[in-house]
Formats: structure tokens, sequence, C-alpha cells
């Protein structure tokens, strides 16, 4: 999906619209949550980068090792997502 597709979309224009709307309303909201995704920006890079170059790799699992990987994979992204929320929760 480019730039253009994703000016497009409908559920895109509507998130746009939603946060605009709560910077306008409310900014100090929009600046925590702001702080704290920059905040966990180390986490969410990892959780994109494991998503996007490692798992695909071993998609579908075919042998015991594929499927220890799809495994660690997953915990590690559920302990990436738990730091994520809890910066989240420490900011707002």
């Amino acid at each position: 999906m480019n730039i253009k597709q994703l000016a497009k979309d409908p559920l895109a224009q509507l998130g746009a619209g939603l946060s605009g709307i709560v910077a306008l309303l409310n900014p100090e909201v929009f600046f925590a949550l702001f702080d704290a995704l920059l905040a966990s920006g180390p986490q969410i890079f990892s959780v994109v980068s494991v998503s996007a170059l490692t798992l695909p790799q071993v998609l579908p699992p075919t042998s015991t090792v594929d499927w220890v990987v799809v495994g660690a994979a997953v915990l590690f992204i559920g302990y990436l997502t738990q730091q994520v929320l809890a910066n989240l929760d420490r900011a707002t």
C-alpha cells in the first residue's frame, strides 16, 4: 500500500480525523500518547522487525525448530506489547 492508497482509505481518514479532534480538544492527552509511543520506539521497532523479517521465513512451520522460533517470537511480541502498554499507562 502506498501513500496515495493510504490517504484514500476510509479507516485512515477516520483515524486521522479522530486524532485531530483529540489533539484540538485535549492536547495534553495527545502529547502524552506521543511521548509514550516515542519512549516505546525500540519495542515497536523490535515487534515490527520480528513480525516482518523473522516470522515469514518460518511460516508455515514445518519442523520442530520452526515451531520453537514461532513460539519464541509470539512470546517476545507479547512481552514487548506489555512494555508498550505499560509506557502508555504511565503517560496517561
